[in-house]
C-alpha cells in the first residue's frame, strides 16, 4: 500500500480473499476479486497521496493449533483526507486520517504464500463517518418505496421502522444459532408448539426498536400471548379494537422456533403493521438473517425483496407443474386435515414440501420459488405480513375454503400470480374433496 504498487499488491493474494471489516460500513463476512480489492486500494491511495500505513510494531506470525498461519499487524495511518473517494467529497481545509487499528492475516501454507482472509478490527476515518451520514441523508431523501420525503411521511417512517427492527431482531436469531444455546426453554400447546430464550428476547429487541420512534404503539407480539388459537384469536380482537393508536403493530418474533432450535437455517422475522379502522394491512416484513433477504410490502405500493421489486409469477399455470407447502400446525386435528390434503395433492403436483415455517414460504410464494402454500390454525403474527407481501406482488390468498382472506384468516391458500386463476380453484377443489378445509381443534 504504501508503495502505492497495484502489481505487488495483487501478488499478496490467490483469486479471491475474504474480508471480515468488523468497524467498517459494512460490517460482514465476504468474499472479493482479488482485483477488485487492489483496485479499490489503489483508488484510496490516489485520492489521498500523503496517506501511508506505519505499524506500533513489527507484524507477528501465530501458528494455530489447527495449523493454520495468521500474521497480526497493529497499525496506524498518518496523512491528510486529501482527495474524492467512495463518493466523498473533499473537505477543504483537508482533514487528517485519524484511524487505527489491528488486521489479522490469514496465509497459505503454499510455496508462495497468499493471503486468504483479512479479520480487520478498526477505528472509523473520517470519510467513513462522512460517508455514513450521507447515506442516512439518502435513506431519509430517497427511500425505494417512497418518491420523497413528504411521500406519506408516517407509512414511510413506519417501514423504515420495522427493517430496522427486523434486522435487529435477525442478528439476535444468528447470535442464538452461533451460541449452540438455543434449547427448548418451553412447551406450549404440546411437543410441536415451543419456546426458547430467544424468542423472547428477540421480541423485545422488535418492540424496543419500534418504541423508540412510536412511544405509545399498540403491539401484538406472540410471546405476549397465552398458547393455543383461541387465545390468538382473542389476543388478535382485543388489538385492533383497544387502544389509542390508530394502527396495531404484529410481531412474530422467530417464526419457525422449532427449525431454529434444531439450527436449521429455515426461520424469520415477520412485523405488519394494521389500520384498526379498516382491519387492512398497511405494511408488512418479513427478514430471512440466513439468507440476508428482506422481505417488504406497502398496501398499494408493491412488494420488494432487498428493495428490488419482485412479481408472484413462477410460470407454473398448471397444477402439475407446482411445487406446493403443506402446512404443519400444533393442533393435531388440524395437521390430520393438512395430511389428508397433502395425500390428495401428491399426485396431482410437481413436489410437495413441509418447510415448517409461514414467514419464508409465503415470502417464497410471493419472490416465485414455491406455486402454493395451505395452512391451517395460523395466528396473525404468522399470516399477516406474508399474505401482504404476496398481494402486492401479484399473487392470490384466500381462506382455505374459498372465502376472501382478512386478516382474521387463520387457515388459507397462498398462490403465485400464475397460479392464482385456475391453479389456485383447482386446489381449492382437491383439499375439499379430500376432506381438508375445516377440522375442530382439538381441547
Amino acid at each position: 500500500v504504501n508503495e502505492k504498487d497495484p502489481i505487488m499488491l495483487r501478488s499478496c493474494f490467490g483469486a479471491s480473499a475474504t474480508i471480515r471489516d468488523i468497524c467498517s460500513t459494512n460490517n460482514n463476512r465476504r468474499t472479493v476479486n482479488s482485483q477488485l480489492l487492489v483496485d479499490r486500494c489503489m483508488e484510496f491511495v490516489t485520492a489521498h497521496p500523503d496517506c501511508f500505513v506505519r505499524c506500533h510494531y513489527g507484524p507477528t506470525e501465530q501458528r494455530r493449533t489447527n495449523d493454520e498461519t495468521w500474521v497480526f499487524a497493529n497499525w496506524y495511518e498518518i496523512g491528510h483526507w486529501s482527495g474524492d473517494s467512495c463518493g466523498i467529497m473533499t473537505p477543504n481545509p483537508p482533514l487528517p486520517m485519524a484511524c487505527e487499528g489491528q488486521t489479522r492475516f490469514k496465509v497459505s501454507e503454499d510455496d508462495e504464500p497468499k493471503i486468504e482472509e483479512l479479520v480487520v478490527t478498526r477505528t472509523f476515518t473520517e470519510w467513513e463517518n462522512a460517508l455514513i451520514a450521507k447515506k442516512k441523508c439518502e435513506d431519509v431523501n430517497n427511500h425505494y418505496i417512497f418518491s420523497s420525503n413528504n411521500d406519506n411521511e408516517l407509512l414511510r417512517s413506519m417501514v423504515i421502522t420495522a427493517e430496522k427492527a427486523a434486522r435487529a431482531a435477525g442478528k439476535v436469531i444468528l447470535d442464538g444459532q452461533e451460541s449452540l444455546d438455543s434449547s427448548v426453554s418451553e412447551q406450549k400447546v404440546n411437543i410441536k408448539d415451543i419456546v426458547t430464550k430467544y424468542d423472547k428476547i428477540t421480541q423485545d429487541v422488535i418492540e424496543q426498536t419500534i418504541r423508540k420512534e412510536f412511544p405509545h404503539p399498540s403491539f401484538l407480539g406472540e410471546e405476549n400471548v397465552a398458547a393455543g388459537g383461541d387465545a390468538s384469536t382473542e389476543a388478535l380482537a382485543r388489538a385492533l379494537s383497544n387502544g389509542s393508536d390508530d394502527y396495531v403493530w404484529i410481531v412474530d418474533p422467530i417464526d419457525g422456533t422449532a427449525n431454529f432450535a434444531s439450527g436449521l437455517n429455515l426461520c424469520g422475522v415477520t412485523i405488519a403493521v394494521v389500520d384498526k379502522k379498516t382491519n387492512k394491512a398497511l405494511i408488512g416484513v418479513i427478514y430471512d438473517p440466513h439468507r440476508e433477504e428482506m422481505f417488504v410490502a406497502v398496501d398499494g405500493r408493491g412488494a420488494y425483496c432487498n428493495q428490488k421489486p419482485i412479481q408472484s409469477n413462477n410460470n407454473a399455470s398448471l397444477l402439475q407443474d407446482t411445487i406446493i407447502n403443506a402446512g404443519c400446525p400444533a393442533d393435531p386435528n388440524a395437521f390430520a386435515a393438512s395430511m389428508r390434503g397433502a395425500s390428495a395433492l401428491n399426485s396431482k403436483c410437481r413436489g410437495l414440501r413441509v418447510i415448517a415455517c409461514s414467514a419464508l414460504t409465503l415470502a417464497w410464494i410471493a419472490s416465485n420459488r414455491l406455486g402454493a402454500h395451505f395452512g391451517y390454525d395460523l395466528s396473525s403474527w404468522d399470516l399477516v405480513a406474508g399474505a401482504l407481501i404476496i398481494r402486492e406482488a401479484g399473487g392470490k390468498i384466500t381462506n382455505i375454503n374459498g372465502s376472501p382472506y382478512d386478516v382474521q384468516t387463520r387457515s388459507m391458500l397462498a398462490t403465485t400470480k400464475s397460479c392464482s386463476g385456475g391453479v389456485h380453484d383447482e386446489i381449492l377443489q382437491v383439499l375439499k374433496e379430500a376432506d381438508a378445509v375445516s377440522f375442530e381443534r382439538t381441547n
